[in-house]
């Protein structure tokens, strides 16, 4: 009996042992926006960096899915929770619940990994608009309310964003459904659009192509944009960043959480992605487990109210 309790332990711990190995195949990251946007970017960072160093024994694929965020979010969230799919998202899973709930998505409906990293936004016009500075473009845009096309992806940062700016100074826009940063950048370069918002990261990559900041939305002015002032400076009380949020379908095993979770971790740590972070101005902040969902919590809390107006002035 002894002998048979003993073999059946020797088999038995193979057994455990696979089942808790992971990666056991490549990871598949969904970025719902299109190439070059500032989720694209630090999703990409970040592979490069866990591959450069061998965070992971697996292959990491980014996957951009164009359109409204919720379309890539929503795959994500049916996909297989085998510890293989990811959504890199931010602060629009959780807006987007209240603006657009028709969408019937929201950030409780997946497991929460990690934050990695932030970023804050410019106020953005063609290099030759009218409006030369943001205090133009806040006249006219309440002298003739709703006429000036604003450029977002409903629900998300460049909507949230465009929302402080009328709370607090009582311009009315028009928004107009475009999508993430690249886009807006070319439905702002084609003349679809008049104004929109940009993250620093790019900004910098599109400014030659015509664009002019009014504003920065940071705490302080950037080295690489010495002449731009921030939101604060011009008197409107508020600073906008964002931070970038992974997450993994419901169901997915703790293992597969944390694991990828300390791979973020100390690829965020690496010095080599820190230099590139400093020169886009973005931030190196992180947080996981219990720290990270209170975060989830207490921006949801924040943003919700911004949010509701936005939908009350629809």
């Amino acid at each position: 009996m002894k002998r048979f309790l003993m073999t059946m332990l020797a088999c038995a711990i193979p057994a455990i042992a696979a089942a808790q190995a992971w990666p056991d195949k490549p990871l598949k990251v969904v970025v719902p926006f299109g190439p070059g946007g500032s989720s694209d970017m630090m999703a990409r960072l970040l592979q490069k960096t866990i591959e450069d160093e061998k965070l992971l024994p697996q292959a990491t694929a980014i996957v951009n899915v164009k359109g409204h965020f919720s379309i890539g979010a929503m795959q994500v969230k049916n996909a297989s929770p085998d510890g293989s799919n990811f959504l890199v998202l931010h602060l629009a899973l959780l807006s987007g619940e209240v603006v657009d709930p028709g969408k019937g998505i929201s950030y409780r409906d997946f497991e929460s990994v990690a934050m990695t990293g932030g970023f804050c936004l410019h106020h953005i016009v063609r290099e030759d608009a009218p409006w030369k500075t943001l205090d133009d473009l806040v006249k006219a845009a309440k002298a003739k309310p709703s006429t000036i096309l604003f450029g977002v992806n409903i629900g998300a940062l460049n909507h949230l964003g465009g929302g402080f700016l009328e709370q607090a100074t009582g311009a009315k826009f028009r928004f107009v459904q475009i999508g993430g940063g690249a886009n807006n950048y070319a439905a702002l370069k084609g003349s679809q659009i008049q104004t929109s918002m940009l993250s620093s990261s790019e900004y910098s990559n599109f400014k030659a192509g015509g664009m002019r900041s009014l504003g920065y939305t940071g705490p302080a002015r950037l080295a690489s944009e010495p002449d731009v002032k921030t939101t604060k400076e011009l008197g409107l009380g508020y600073e906008f960043c964002i931070n970038n949020y992974w997450f993994a379908p419901k169901g997915t095993s703790k293992v597969a959480i944390d694991g990828m979770a300390n791979a973020l971790e100390k690829a965020m740590a690496s010095p080599a992605l820190r230099k590139v972070q400093a020169e886009r101005a973005s931030t190196t902040e992180f947080l996981k487990g219990d720290a990270f969902k209170k975060h989830l919590d207490d921006s949801y809390k924040a943003v919700e109210p911004i949010a509701k107006q936005l939908v009350a002035n629809k």
